[in-house]
């Protein structure tokens, strides 16, 4: 697997842990503002879920990255155990 392909690997996994993230924590705001949306949330908290996400990306990217190094899908499937 090449630097390329863990990149972007590692990518789709954070987008989907972000996206995953992004409704945790979050509060809406029972005092309603003029000019804002009545379900918009007090804090969302953005920081925290990206650097959350990144940092929780690097665990399935690197077991994915280990099972394709290893070849663990060509051994299991030539093995003809299906």
């Amino acid at each position: 697997m090449s630097l390329v392909s863990y990149i972007v690997v590692f990518l789709i996994i954070w987008m989907i842990l972000f996206f995953i993230f992004l409704p945790i924590g979050i509060n809406i705001s029972e005092h309603y503002e003029e000019g804002f949306a009545n379900s918009a949330p007090e804090k969302t908290n953005l920081k925290i879920k990206v650097i959350a996400s990144f940092i929780i990306s690097f665990i399935p990217t690197s077991v994915i990255y280990w099972i394709v190094e290893k070849e663990l899908f060509n051994k299991f499937f030539n093995n003809n155990i299906l």
